[in-house]
């Protein structure tokens, strides 16, 4: 059986460096991004998602990254078909604006204020994993950047 992937995107070494390791402790496959326009699931080549399975079981970005927000990286997933369940991907943000929130609120994704709740993140967590089945193989994708 195959661990649960996850992947941060998010521009703060420091952000990705203590998820990467508190998440890795809980047994999760983690892969980290600093730029949205590097990460192999925001591949502008494509109109539509060929693929037959999700590529990660969840997903975390930060509200401001260079080249594109988090909010604008998943609106583009869902444009195109991203396989993967809304209620499985989450911003995190160090403040979330009316205009964000209600962004994030449209979208149906989570959302984390820094400093992260480690705990409701826990919580979040547990809710993702029921919905995944790890029985089911992921999509592939181009080599990581980690």
């Amino acid at each position: 059986m195959r661990k649960i992937r996850i992947i941060i995107i998010d521009d703060e070494d420091v952000i990705l460096r203590s998820l990467k390791r508190w998440l890795s402790k809980k047994f999760y496959e983690v892969l980290t991004y600093n730029n949205p326009a590097v990460c192999p699931l925001c591949e502008k080549k494509t109109k539509i998602c060929m693929k037959e399975y999700p590529c990660t079981d969840i997903i975390f970005a930060d509200i401001k990254m260079p080249h594109m927000s988090g909010i604008e990286f998943l609106e583009y997933q869902s444009q195109i078909g991203c396989k993967l369940d809304i209620k499985n991907k989450a911003i995190i943000s160090g403040y979330i604006g009316d205009e964000s929130r209600t962004a994030i609120e449209m979208l149906g994704c989570s959302y984390f204020e820094k400093p992260i709740d480690l705990s409701a993140m826990s919580d979040w967590l547990n809710k993702c994993e029921k919905r995944i089945d790890l029985s089911l193989p992921l999509g592939t994708f181009k080599s990581c950047n980690e």
